[in-house]
């Protein structure tokens, strides 16, 4: 790659077409006054096969139609990556709902190569993961239709849909050359959407493993050009909003979907026809299904006959998970309760807390809890100590009169306080493939260690947290291909349930030791429910899809920030069950 001084006159290269999957373009990018020609190639992704673009149903967004952009007004931040939409054409490209865009970031190298080159020594990405943390979102700017008035539908919505599915153009190895990406979007609600993109990390820096010092977060600001995506509005399309309670229930874990302000949500709408809103009065809603809240007493009464023995592998946050079922959805559920630190972040040791919550929280008759296999660890004290009532327990519990009460997570619908169904659920811990602290899958996950329990009919799997933390993605690969062959050894019966890894974000890990980033959660997760859906038949509890889909300054928001540990708030759990309990018990006839 070189470098030459031109005379202070833009250029821009012939457009760039598409030739099968080569595409050759220049770029001319100003600094200071002097022209630096970076000339890159764009052609097939050195580290994407061609079966994988083909498996983008949106890859065709991506081919050149027009002309590559005329005017990038870059000034003295030549060497800050920019961004654009491909085949806008003055400015603006309108599209119908459910069809794919594809924005194009260009990551130009820090001027100064030296310290650039030196700085990325040693860190590698991850095969088949881009060099560079690019972190794209389109965000809905405004609501306005043609007739310019406001579809109240989606007004002040900042509907956000995550660019996915980044390619590189060229090689992205080199820290001394341009690297080119397309990333690629379906968007389906009306309205006017720009780019909100960010570069969180340069040249595999984001993928810090055991040995390597783990760098601050620092999170650079993309520059986008000013092009908007406008997408029409179709009242007919199924997408629209006020056709959403037409949609079928949601079956699966891991529709995609947008957030919603629940204040533009018909009034005619039952609160209990969607689920539970976010902090900031936001309701996901799925694009091609429906979430209905679901009450603790109406899933025990399901499950005790569709799974009677679940079987739950995971770490602290299953624990947070389940801290709304050992309580019936009393746990952090009022709103007065959300700043405590157990419902923001650390919900162990109890002794944190000096309230009456882990002391004398009621277990309902619902839920047996059992946590087998935690060996011993205090900070699951006061979940062992918390003992489900006897199955035949009939005591009444306090039911709600619908019309009076907002459907919170401790609801009892009419007809439930004296039913005494339940399920048993037996916790049994694991630091997903890591031996660490006296865990481990391998001694843990036996033939002859499950036959002590009832045979599960549902086997839920939560990984990912300690082997981004502590392990290396190749020891990972290996134990994960036979921590799946266990399984399927162990419980040749039963279903199984991959719950994805948390969505991190926008902050670093607490110490040196945790090699937390954005992407390494990413590609963790993505290969592990692969190969859970691919060798067990696994069905996926996605919850790190809505955390993406969050608006850019939501995701950034202060009062998430002080968690440094990949724990979710207590609200986004509420949530998050949520789509579970609607994915296991919807199935139904």
């Amino acid at each position: 790659m070189s470098f030459q001084k031109l005379a202070p006159k833009r250029k821009l290269a012939n457009t760039a077409r598409f030739i099968g999957l080569v595409v050759l373009a220049s770029l001319v990018l100003l600094y200071t006054g002097n022209l630096l020609l970076y000339e890159y190639t764009l052609t097939s992704p050195t580290w994407q096969s061609y079966r994988s673009l083909k498996s983008d149903p949106c890859i065709s967004a991506c081919v050149d139609k027009t002309s590559v952009p005329k005017h990038i007004s870059l000034g003295a931040d030549a060497d800050k990556p920019y961004a654009y939409i491909v085949n806008a054409i003055d400015g603006e490209l309108n599209v119908t709902p459910g069809q794919c865009v594809c924005v194009r970031i260009v990551v130009p190298p820090e001027l100064n190569t030296f310290n650039a080159t030196s700085r990325f020594i040693g860190y590698e990405p991850l095969p088949m993961w881009p060099a560079d943390g690019l972190m794209v979102d389109l965000v809905q700017q405004s609501s306005v239709l043609e007739d310019g008035t406001n579809d109240p539908l989606y007004k002040d919505a900042r509907v956000t849909v995550s660019v996915n599915n980044f390619y590189p153009r060229g090689s992205d190895r080199d820290p001394t050359k341009v690297h080119v990406y397309d990333g690629t979007a379906q968007l389906y609600d009306p309205g006017v959407y720009k780019i909100d993109a960010r570069l969180d990390s340069r040249n595999g820096q984001w993928n810090a493993e055991p040995g390597q010092p783990t760098l601050p977060y620092e999170e650079t600001q993309v520059i986008a050009e000013n092009i908007s995506i406008k997408v029409l509005r179709d009242p007919k399309h199924p997408t629209y909003l006020k056709k959403h309670q037409n949609l079928p229930l949601c079956q699966h874990g891991d529709s995609a979907g947008r957030w919603i302000p629940e204040k533009n949500l018909p009034r005619e709408w039952n609160p209990w026809n969607y689920v539970y809103p976010a902090e900031d009065g936001r309701v996901w809603l799925p694009y091609h299904c429906r979430l209905r809240r679901i009450s603790h007493a109406e899933f025990t009464f399901h499950m005790s006959y569709m799974y009677p023995s679940v079987h739950w592998y995971g770490d602290s946050n299953s624990r947070r998970t389940l801290r709304p079922f050992i309580s019936s959805g009393k746990w952090c559920h009022k709103s007065s309760d959300l700043s405590r630190l157990d419902c923001l972040c650390n919900d162990a040791p109890k002794d944190l807390f000096p309230d009456e919550w882990y002391g004398n929280m009621p277990v309902p008759h619902w839920y047996r809890i059992h946590t087998h296999g935690v060996n011993g660890s205090e900070i699951y004290m006061d979940l062992r100590q918390l003992k489900g009532t006897s199955p035949t327990d009939r005591r009444m519990i306090q039911e709600k009169d619908p019309s009076d009460e907002r459907y919170t997570p401790d609801f009892v619908p009419p007809g439930y306080g004296l039913r005494n169904d339940y399920f048993d659920l037996y916790y049994l811990f694991t630091r997903g493939t890591k031996d660490m602290y006296g865990s481990y899958w391998g001694r843990d996950i036996t033939s002859n260690k499950i036959r002590e329990y009832p045979e599960a009919s549902l086997v839920v799997f939560q990984m990912i947290t300690w082997d981004v933390a502590f392990g290396r993605f190749d020891e990972f690969v290996e134990q994960t291909a036979k921590l799946v062959k266990r399984l399927k050894q162990v419980y040749p019966k039963a279903s199984f349930v991959y719950r994805s890894g948390p969505y991190w974000c926008c902050r670093a890990a607490e110490g040196q030791d945790k090699k937390y980033s954005r992407l390494r959660f990413l590609a963790f997760d993505r290969h592990a429910r692969q190969v859970f859906q691919k060798h067990l038949d696994a069905r996926v509890w996605d919850v790190q899809g809505p955390a993406a889909q969050r608006a850019p300054e939501n995701k950034r928001l202060d009062d998430n920030m002080p968690c440094r540990s990949a724990h979710s708030r207590a609200e986004v759990i509420h949530i998050d069950n949520q789509i579970l309990m609607n994915a296991l018990i919807n199935q139904l006839p």
